[in-house]
């Protein structure tokens, strides 16, 4: 098990002019804006010339968001983020869109932050052209239970902090309830960046995938929500059985994509594989909670910047991030 919990922030916005998202790179573009606006509005170190410190980055929101800055690799952000689901390239005047910010364990202590900056991030505008919107409204979701609460209602200003926590029992009793004949899929609905043994992994490993997600899962309990370090026995037991899934099927292509790095001065690659996969094991139940769990997590690199978006599908079960008819206008 694991006592990560997380909230998810679904944010419902209208496009005041048109606003160049370019399709995967949308949640790149709009998690830019709201680094930069918090920055300015929040951070009382905002010109500073060297990293932030520690000690600075615990207690500053807008520092939060840039907290792997401070040990590069070490440092598990507090939040990622899910651009507009199906992908979006232009937004043109008037049109409505969503898109979901992340917060991880205590992070959700800065949520008034986060609300303030995604209203101003409209204003300053986002992707080339800097096109501007308006925040509709915020609601906390949470998809394994169907449940939401309003946060922000439309046509008023009033946030009302709302905690709707998703954790392991959760994905438990979810998992319990799925119809699984031995094939899971999995849908890769952003670009998933692998690394293994420090090569890129461009194919859906399922031994790969379940590694990177169970120590993303592990290092954000442990830094975010107070949790010890699993036991390498334990680790052995779930790789094993992660091992022991087969591909079957996929259709599955690679996007290559450039992003801005503050950290390195110059662009860094975004790209990785979207699709579908099918897998197939003899017994699925000590794997699923922790894909049932991992899709609210995402997985690999940059999800801070909306990649490793991830859903299980089996039998007819809606999805958790979107519909079956959905994924298929995708394809």
């Amino acid at each position: 098990m694991t006592t990560l919990t997380f909230v998810h922030l679904r944010f419902a916005a209208r496009a005041k002019q048109p606003i160049r998202l370019g399709r995967y790179q949308g949640a790149e573009r709009l998690r830019d804006a709201l680094a930069q606006v918090m920055l300015r509005a929040v951070c009382p170190e905002t010109y500073r010339t060297q990293k932030p410190a520690p000690e600075h980055a615990a207690v500053c929101p807008a520092c939060w968001l840039l907290a792997a800055e401070t040990t590069p690799g070490a440092v598990r952000r507090v939040y990622s983020l899910v651009g507009p689901q199906p992908p979006i390239d232009l937004l043109e005047a008037g049109q409505e869109f969503h898109f979901t910010l992340t917060l991880f364990g205590e992070g959700y202590r800065f949520l008034p932050y986060f609300v303030l900056a995604a209203e101003a991030m409209g204003e300053v505008g986002v992707g080339p052209g800097r096109g501007k919107f308006e925040i509709r409204s915020i609601q906390a979701v949470h998809p394994l239970r169907g449940e939401t609460a309003v946060i922000l209602a439309e046509n008023e200003r009033v946030v009302r902090p709302q905690h709707l926590p998703i954790g392991w029992e959760d994905a438990q009793d979810f998992a319990a309830r799925l119809p699984v004949d031995g094939e899971i899929t999995l849908q890769f609905l952003s670009p998933t960046r692998l690394i293994d043994s420090e090569s890129l992994v461009k194919a859906p490993d399922f031994g790969v995938i379940f590694r990177r997600l169970l120590e993303r899962m592990d290092d954000l309990a442990r830094q975010h929500n107070g949790a010890g370090r699993r036991s390498a026995e334990e680790l052995a037991s779930l790789y094993t059985l992660a091992d022991q899934v087969r591909l079957v099927e996929q259709s599955t292509h690679w996007v290559d994509l450039w992003g801005p790095s503050s950290r390195r001065g110059q662009s860094t690659p975004m790209g990785g594989f979207v699709g579908w996969a099918v897998y197939r094991t003899k017994d699925w139940q000590p794997l699923l909670p922790w894909l049932i769990l991992g899709q609210g997590v995402q997985v690999g690199k940059l999800t801070a910047k909306g990649n490793g978006v991830f859903q299980v599908r089996t039998g007819e079960n809606n999805g958790y991030w979107l519909s079956q008819s959905q994924v298929k206008a995708m394809n």
